[in-house]
């Protein structure tokens, strides 16, 4: 039944783009609001994190074990469809790259980096100056994002369950609003809101420690899918020196994978490069990439199929 779950969510996924019905983090923003008001975690960033994703997930657990003891299959097809869409990244990635596709065809690199800027992992602050700058940070942030988008919660859902997915997508919120809150300007915060600050930071280095844990095997799946579907000399030559490190950030390694996997493809280098060229490398970057990556989704899905009929 998870593999049709994870195919009906792809198909879902690609179709609707943006899963906005669904993707509601409310009462996420609300959970985690209740807890940042309570006073037994304000010495723990560890417990707070802890209580923040695994209440929420025991819930889920619970409520699937109840219904499928009941009998009720359809409804637990149904509430892990809705739970492994919910766990799928947020914004439409595609219609994202579509509009930076279409303003490198237009030659408009200013528009460019606005575009690219909602990609990158540093939470839209690009530091792009240049086509080349550009296109590095394109490399360095896209592959991270279509990771987190969607093969992250494919993988957990399928080796654990909808409560793993829901555990990894509250991971990354969490980081997200601790990083909201860490970004508050601190010359307009009395000591009360600055201990509140303090904590926002711990809490986002406990949930990007706990989110490149939960990253770490899929993310070198994901890279070997990659040169299996690209370059495999390339791709593979930083996973067999990257594969047991344990500083290696998923964003990094996916970049070094990724760069190796595109093989020849031609990439701008140098700022004397005219602008036609450096756009017309840029489209055939992107093309690339996000091709390199359908393949790779395409593979986990075979390789899901065959462990299904197999098991």
């Amino acid at each position: 039944m998870h593999f049709l779950i994870v195919l009906v969510a792809i198909i879902a996924l690609e179709s609707y783009g943006q899963l906005a019905f669904i993707q509601r983090d409310t009462w996420v923003q609300t959970w985690h609001s209740k807890l940042s008001e309570l006073s037994m975690f304000d010495r723990s960033a560890v417990l707070r994190l802890m209580a923040f994703v695994l209440v929420p997930v025991i819930v889920l657990y619970l409520i699937i074990l109840q219904l499928s003891n009941s009998g009720y299959g359809l409804l637990v097809f149904i509430l892990e469809l809705g739970v492994l869409l919910y766990s799928f990244g947020r914004g439409d990635i595609s219609a994202q790259i579509e509009l930076l596709q279409s303003d490198l065809e237009r030659n408009d690199l200013q528009a460019a980096y606005h575009d690219a800027a909602v990609f990158n992992i540093a939470h839209r602050s690009s530091s792009a100056e240049n086509a080349n700058d550009l296109y590095q940070e394109l490399i360095a942030a896209l592959p991270y994002r279509i990771f987190e988008r969607r093969f992250a919660a494919v993988f957990w859902f399928f080796l654990l369950g909808a409560p793993a997915a829901l555990a990894y997508r509250l991971l990354a919120l969490h980081g997200d609003m601790a990083l909201g809150e860490r970004l508050l300007d601190k010359t307009q915060l009395d000591d009360s809101q600055t201990d509140a600050q303090d904590a926002a930071v711990a809490d986002t280095q406990e949930a990007n420690t706990a989110l490149w844990l939960l990253e770490w095997i899929p993310v070198r799946f994901l890279a070997l899918t990659l040169g299996l579907v690209g370059s495999f000399a390339h791709a593979t030559a930083p996973l067999k020196e990257l594969i047991l490190c344990p500083r290696t950030s998923s964003a990094d390694l996916l970049r070094r994978c990724v760069t190796g996997a595109l093989g020849d493809i031609q990439q701008p280098h140098t700022e004397e490069d005219s602008g036609k060229d450096n756009a017309a490398a840029g489209l055939a970057l992107i093309g690339e990439m996000v091709a390199l990556f359908t393949r790779a989704m395409m593979g986990w899905l075979v390789v899901i199929a065959l462990l299904v009929m197999l098991s």
